[in-house]
């Protein structure tokens, strides 16, 4: 008679010589007592945690189906002793996060409004650079139940049948993954691999310790679930660092450009921007999600900025932060609520400020990416990183680089500027120190001045700085570039 300490289902080839199984679980039959694999089982994580008594194929024909926990009907709070006892009375519920109730009762929701005359959201039915240009992409874009293939999208699976477990299997049990605590709205350390993140994200919601959440998980060179993944056309399109970047470089450009974000039922993220001003695709393939937004008008940047300087930002919400700037009292304004389900696409734009909650279990496949029109906001929410001291690690990757390649390629290539600022070139385009080419070029100009500056003192800018394209004469270059910002206060042909 076999063991009953062996696994029965898998003699012939025993999980523990496996390479892709790294943490084994078991679970025992209470009637004979013989001890299962719980992969082998083939049993979701779910039900596994909520059995009282476990009853093998054998055994139920005689002593019935396997006894589940009773589920009290009454809801519980979870203390967090850990924040109680370092006098932090904010954070008494594990469970959800204190801002979310403030969240939950905004008054403005846009999915409740007129969809042709949104006054919040663009909701359309597809996704074109020529419209994201003549727009200028003034409002969020929702595009419910998207069609994959209007929009240029492509997945190696119907986007419905990702799962945390193809997940976990495309990526690898080992593979490093970053996860947040939501109440802390900091990173867990020490780090979590996929293989016990996927665990976590399968248990039920009774028995998660804690809430948590994983929003940087970069997937563009993961065979099969990014490498096969195609983002929107408009997005490929529009992407400054696709076009910029020169492909002779040693090093490889930015890989922020696919991640999966797996987040878990009252997972919430605190007001944000995307990080260097990037603007956002979101496509929700499992769950729903819900934002709560401000437009980045200078009044909402300033109090935004403001805010992450406050030493107790944590516990104000940003929605009801005031400031006196300038001698004037400011408020956030503009704000709004929108819902995404499952199918939905979400486009983002530059700078706009943000915070989200999380209904229920999801799992996003987004990515960010800079515009050229953008410019001047990505300019602006850069010096906000700096001003409000955000680590390297949490900004955009060699975000100095790419405005200095900008500037290369398109003094190589004017008439490209003016088309990828405009989604149809006239014959003439009368230009003036007010045009969107001026400005963006200015910007721009502005930028680099400041950071050939810094380089002079600076290792770090000094590398950042590509002198084997522009040349080390760095001010015979910036003339260059004065001169070109000269030939947009005339009629250009």
């Amino acid at each position: 008679m076999p063991s009953i300490d062996v696994c029965p289902l898998c003699v012939k080839k025993p999980l523990e010589k496996s390479t892709k199984v790294s943490d084994i679980s078991w679970l025992q039959c209470d009637i004979c007592k013989q001890w299962f694999h719980s992969v082998c089982l083939k049993l979701p994580q779910i039900e596994i945690n909520n059995i009282h008594s476990y009853h093998c194929d054998k055994c139920k024909k005689h002593h019935g189906e396997s006894v589940f926990k009773r589920k009290s009907k009454r809801s519980r709070i979870k203390v967090d002793y850990a924040a109680l006892n370092d006098g932090d009375t904010f954070l008494l519920d594990k469970t959800f996060h204190p801002h979310v109730s403030t969240f939950l009762d905004y008054p403005i929701d846009a999915n409740a409004m007129d969809e042709k005359n949104n006054p919040y959201l663009d909701i359309l039915d597809n996704l074109t650079k020529s419209y994201g240009l003549t727009s200028q992409l003034k409002k969020p874009i929702l595009i419910p139940q998207v069609d994959i293939d209007i929009v240029g999208m492509t997945f190696a699976i119907p986007k419905e049948k990702i799962t945390i477990d193809y997940i976990t299997d495309k990526v690898g049990d080992e593979e490093s993954v970053e996860v947040m605590d939501v109440l802390s709205q900091q990173g867990v350390h020490p780090g979590w691999n996929m293989g016990k993140w996927r665990d976590y994200f399968n248990t039920d919601e009774l028995s998660r310790d804690r809430i948590r959440n994983v929003i940087s998980l970069e997937i563009s060179q993961v065979k099969q679930l990014g490498q096969e993944f195609s983002r929107p056309t408009m997005v490929n399109e529009m992407d400054l660092v696709d076009k910029v970047w020169d492909q002779t470089d040693e090093q490889p450009r930015s890989q922020v450009t696919k991640y999966c974000l797996m987040s878990v039922k009252n997972s919430f993220t605190d007001f944000h921007i995307d990080f260097g001003g990037t603007s956002v695709y979101y496509t929700v393939c499992k769950g729903s999600k819900t934002f709560l937004m401000y437009p980045p008008t200078d009044e909402n940047l300033e109090l935004y900025k403001t805010w992450c300087l406050e030493p107790n930002q944590n516990f104000m919400w940003f929605g009801d932060y005031s400031s006196t700037i300038n001698g004037k009292r400011l408020t956030p304004n503009g704000g709004f609520k929108a819902t995404l389900k499952e199918g939905d696409l979400f486009i983002i734009p530059s700078g706009w400020i943000h915070s989200v909650f999380t209904p229920e279990d999801s799992i996003v496949i987004g990515g960010n990416y800079l515009t050229l029109k953008d410019m001047k906001t990505q300019l602006k929410i850069s010096n906000i990183e700096r001003d409000t001291k955000v680590p390297p690690k949490f900004k955009f990757p060699m975000f100095n680089k790419v405005l200095w390649l900008t500037s290369w390629y398109y003094l190589n290539h004017k008439q490209e500027y003016v088309r990828d600022l405009h989604p149809e070139v006239k014959s003439e385009v009368i230009q003036d120190d007010n045009s969107l080419e001026y400005t963006v070029l200015s910007s721009l100009i502005d930028k680099l001045k400041s950071h050939y500056e810094l380089s002079k003192t600076s290792q770090i800018a000094k590398k950042s700085i590509p002198t084997k394209l522009i040349g080390k004469d760095i001010d015979s270059y910036l003339g260059q570039l004065q001169s070109w910002l000269g030939e947009y206060t005339t009629t250009t042909t």
